[in-house]
């Protein structure tokens, strides 16, 4: 069976050229952070969505857990799909935590195992810990970007009876690595690699802090003096849908080759890709494009998918 290929580091397109997108991983526990998800997916991040359009930047959260089936669960994808979301919102990072630790996974595939070694060093923690080590300890580019929040414990105070269970911590085991956890993310506050605020009272404080913190993030990255023309501006969207293609792409070494042998020649003439509908010739295209230029950073490439922004067939 083919399988997507992993994106990788070194296909990354340079800072340059890169697009102007804000794409954030909300990590948490889930029961007991219900409230405090949808406060954010309702109120606030349409809030900063549109700050973020009127920078002429794209604003995405990416909220897995409500996008997993049960079937997904099942079969052990859970953790897989996070470590690949993660990846791909680098280097934007929330981690929520409160009294919870998470849910531990009783086994972690084989063949993410090859693929991650490092988790064969964590294979007793939950998935929101892992989240949280493969989103903002394991790279540098995450630093600076990575917020958490800690929930203030006697918010438990106010839960109803019949619903404290989802938010105590699951067994004393579970109560020492949070606490673990915790120390660890203060002690990277204290070194300048993410940001930290403790003790919100309600999901609406929550709320406030985190539009409070990305404003100021979005203002330190895209000043309002700043924001590009309306040229500049269409190349970006293409860049950016040209990235969404790459998250699909398909492993064909050999095609891309025979385009590496084309442009070896001068590229003098055409080449034109075929295929049906769906195929994967812009995943192709935009993979391409990605791998030339980080071995050819002087040459000038003119990306254009037509259909992929309403200026794409204005000529």
């Amino acid at each position: 069976m083919i399988k997507p290929s992993a994106p990788s580091d070194s296909a990354t397109p340079p800072a340059s050229t890169k697009d102007r997108v804000v794409r954030v991983f909300i990590s948490s526990t889930f029961r007991d952070m219900q409230m405090e998800r949808d406060l954010l997916i309702k109120k606030i991040f349409p809030q900063l969505r549109k700050l973020c359009e009127e920078r002429a930047v794209t604003w995405t959260e990416v909220d897995l857990r409500w996008g997993i089936t049960t079937e997904e669960s099942s079969e052990g994808k859970v953790l897989p799909l996070c470590l690949a979301e993660i990846h791909r919102c680098r280097p934007y990072f929330i981690g929520l935590l409160g009294e919870r630790y998470g849910w531990v996974p009783d086994s972690i595939p084989a063949d993410l195992l090859e693929s991650q070694v490092w988790l064969k060093e964590h294979l007793q923690q939950s998935v929101t810990e892992l989240e949280i080590l493969h989103g903002v300890f394991d790279k540098e580019e995450m630093h600076g970007h990575a917020y958490f929040y800690f929930r203030d414990p006697k918010y438990l105070e106010s839960v109803p009876e019949d619903r404290r269970q989802d938010f105590i911590t699951e067994s004393v085991d579970a109560a020492e690595k949070l606490v673990k956890l915790k120390h660890k993310i203060r002690s990277a506050r204290d070194e300048k690699v993410c940001e930290l605020r403790e003790g919100y009272k309600n999901p609406e404080q929550l709320g406030e802090w985190i539009l409070e913190d990305f404003t100021a993030l979005i203002d330190r990255l895209y000043p309002k003096d700043e924001i590009p023309d309306p040229l500049d501006q269409e190349a970006m969207r293409h860049e950016a849908y040209a990235q969404t293609r790459r998250l699909a792409f398909v492993d064909r070494s050999d095609l891309i080759r025979q385009i590496d042998e084309h442009m070896g020649t001068g590229g003098e003439k055409p080449l034109v890709l075929t295929g049906e509908s769906g195929c994967g010739k812009s995943a192709l295209l935009a993979e391409w494009v990605a791998r030339w230029r980080m071995e050819n950073p002087e040459d000038l490439i003119i990306q254009h998918y037509t259909g992929s922004t309403p200026e794409s067939a204005d000529w």
